[in-house]
């Protein structure tokens, strides 16, 4: 039996369609709000399908990282019901009641505008006598009004009078040193004398002129020796030896970076060859306060204290004054460790 052409055409228009319907379709897993990740999916598709934008959709689910989402991840699609249902009802609410502006009452003829003013202190209007307390079951009197406005400015003085005027510290002082009796704190822990006082030779040569020769010859430098120098390693803290005064925290060509202290009575005392001054002029120190690091900086061959005791103005030997058995409390060497320089002002 042969199908005509149009049966043969009807006959294939059948079979397509109903292999279409044999085709499973991507069912929206939409229960209770919920979608639930299928294998391909991404959060751009899945807020395509919704018609939601990937703002809305991480609003709606904020703990997770919709750039990462694996197979089976529970999303959430729409709001929760409940909630829309009483946000709707607050929009059409507000939307729905009629806002009425009412014009300003205008004043009464007659009528004077009050202007709010400045509360005063019944202290510093009535006299002292009428601030007294009542006792009770007495008549109140009216108060004698004070006639002389001298009397009356006497007992308008500012109530905050005292608490406005700033406090002055006092300024910081020591005891003077006694010159007779100077008790000197080594001015570095390590308490090492490379160079003592009084006069030395040095293995440096210089150019003299001699009496015996117009010439100039080379001979080893000799020269006194105003201090002591102490060796310590760079960066090791340096202590006033005696509460003082800075009168000089500055930087010279031969003494590098220095600190002299003033400590009264014509005793000064002076550092030399610092890495670093924590002081600076007008501070107050104590004794065994860090007031500079050992460094080599000025003319100096290696990293050293040099120490120098003035009495009056001239220099004297401070070996035989200082102590070799104080140690510095443990509360100060605290405060010296956790010292810092001062900062530099930018120019």
């Amino acid at each position: 039996m042969r199908l005509s052409p149009l049966v043969f055409a009807l006959s294939l228009v059948g079979m397509s369609g109903s292999l279409d319907a044999a085709k499973p379709t991507a069912k929206v897993s939409a229960t209770a709000g919920v979608h639930r990740i299928q294998k391909g999916e991404t959060a751009g598709k899945v807020a395509r399908q919704f018609k939601l934008s990937l703002a809305q959709l991480e609003e709606l689910n904020p703990d997770l990282d919709l750039r990462k989402l694996s197979v089976g991840t529970t999303l959430r699609v729409l709001p929760n019901r409940k909630r829309a249902r009483i946000a709707a009802t607050i929009t059409l609410a507000q939307s729905s009641t009629p806002t009425r502006e009412f014009p300003p009452v205008p004043p009464l003829p007659g009528t004077p505008t009050l202007r709010p003013a400045p509360l005063v202190h019944l202290e510093r209007v009535l006299p002292s006598a009428t601030l007294r307390p009542v006792p009770d079951g007495a008549t109140l009197v009216g108060a004698t009004p004070v006639e002389d406005h001298k009397a009356m400015a006497a007992q308008m003085q500012p109530v905050l009078s005292r608490s406005t005027e700033p406090e002055v510290a006092a300024p910081a002082s020591f005891d003077p040193a006694d010159p007779a009796k100077l008790d000197l704190l080594w001015p570095v822990a390590t308490r090492t004398i490379s160079s003592a006082w009084g006069p030395r030779i040095r293995t440096r040569t210089v150019r003299v002129k001699t009496q015996t020769s117009r010439k100039k010859i080379r001979q080893r430098y000799r020269g006194t020796h105003r201090g002591v120098d102490l060796t310590a390693p760079m960066g090791t803290d340096v202590y006033a030896t005696l509460d003082g005064r800075v009168v000089e925290a500055s930087r010279h060509k031969d003494y590098g970076n220095f600190v002299v202290l003033d400590h009264g009575s014509g005793v000064t005392t002076l550092y030399a060859h610092h890495k670093l001054n924590f002081v600076r002029t007008g501070d107050v120190v104590r004794r065994g306060q860090k007031i500079a690091e050992v460094g080599r900086t000025g003319k100096s061959t290696g990293p050293h204290l040099h120490f120098e005791l003035r009495i009056e103005g001239v220099h004297e030997n401070p070996l035989p004054a200082l102590n070799d058995a104080e140690e510095i409390p443990a509360e100060l060497m605290a405060q010296n460790e956790a010292a810092l320089p001062p900062r530099r002002p930018r120019r």
